[in-house]
């Protein structure tokens, strides 16, 4: 044990800094460091006295700072690059989340968000602030993140795929596959005038969109572009205002295919209102399987995603890349239908 009067420390460790551990453990700084992040090349009595002086002072280390001399941080930044809200008001990107979390946590991590409206990423990665990115789930307008992200060479995973960019690691559901089989699901029942809405600026719903279209072909069903509503956000809102639009017409569908659970809830709404029943007058799948889907009035049917494991899977392949340097691969996960009461047999 060291002979200073550590009793004299305050343990507010707001007042202890790694220098004065480092000077009171008669080592140097990167020494500290170094005990902090449990490297091997320091003496087990150094290491003991260094661990003692920590505890003893209440030393809480700035992990940023820490992570300046350390070749890796433990620290993973996700780059949201839409509105908050949009994101926490929809259950699917919660449940990506989570599973991001629940992976961060378990390997020890550290998740960092990061808003792509500041524009700072590629600076907090050079200040070696993080060791890598998930991105989550980009678009057609975010080409210049990954541009960017590419260009320093720095790790990063997406949590979708990115049309036209081969070149991008990425987490996927089978969107495509998805979408057939909602399609599917709709003409066994009957159903023709089969619309769609999505937001076609993610690969995703472009993906989507795709599946329904070549799947109408497919059963000699002529594609109507009046049935395809095109919409800038996945929302309750949006799915109400486009059901609105396609009742309005003269002959409106007898069943809506929507991209995602939360507009397919809107669309519920709108049926509704207008004193109409689904799936009597019409019927409604969705996509994703969010935990409220099970609970509405009727219970919607709707393609199942694991997005909790989408996003485990994304937190996995970056780590993995942090730690052994193993390039992440692509993958393409499974889907399933499930069928509950929002859609019935055509009239």
């Amino acid at each position: 044990m060291v002979t200073e009067p550590v009793t004299t420390v305050d343990n507010d460790n707001s007042r202890i800094t790694i220098k004065e551990i480092a000077e009171m453990a008669r080592v140097s700084k990167t020494t500290v460091s170094r005990v902090i992040n449990g490297k091997p090349d320091v003496s087990h009595s150094t290491r003991a006295r260094v661990l003692d002086l920590i505890k003893e002072t209440n030393f809480q280390p700035n992990l940023f700072a820490t992570g300046k001399t350390a070749q890796k941080i433990n620290h993973i930044g996700l780059i949201v690059p839409y509105k908050t809200h949009n994101i926490l008001s929809n259950q699917y990107y919660v449940d990506v989340l989570q599973g991001i979390l629940d992976e961060v946590e378990r390997c020890d991590y550290y998740l960092f968000f990061c808003y792509v409206q500041k524009k700072n990423y590629v600076e907090i990665y050079k200040q070696k602030r993080v060791d890598g990115f998930i991105l989550l789930s980009p678009g057609a307008l975010h080409h210049s993140i990954i541009n960017e992200l590419k260009k320093e060479g720095i790790p990063f995973v997406s949590t979708a795929k990115v049309l036209d960019r081969p070149d991008i690691p990425f987490v996927e559901v089978d969107n495509y596959r998805g979408a057939e089989m909602a399609v599917e699901h709709l003409i066994s029942l009957g159903h023709r005038r089969i619309a769609f809405v999505g937001k076609p600026s993610l690969t995703s719903n472009h993906d989507r969109l795709l599946g329904y279209q070549q799947t109408l072909e497919l059963h000699g069903i002529q594609v109507d572009e009046r049935y395809i509503q095109r919409v800038e956000a996945s929302s309750v809102e949006s799915g109400y205002e486009v059901m609105n639009q396609l009742l309005r017409m003269e002959a409106p569908p007898s069943a809506l295919f929507s991209s995602c659970d939360i507009m397919a809830f809107g669309a519920m709404i709108a049926i509704q209102e207008q004193g109409l029943k689904v799936p009597d007058d019409i019927s409604v799948i969705g996509f994703d399987d969010i935990l409220l889907s099970s609970n509405m009035s009727p219970a919607l049917t709707t393609i199942r995603q694991p997005a909790v494991h989408k996003g485990a899977l994304a937190a996995r392949q970056l780590i993995g890349y942090l730690s052994s340097g193993t390039k992440p691969l692509s993958q393409l996960l499974d889907v399933e239908l499930i069928i509950r009461a929002s859609t019935g047999l055509a009239k």
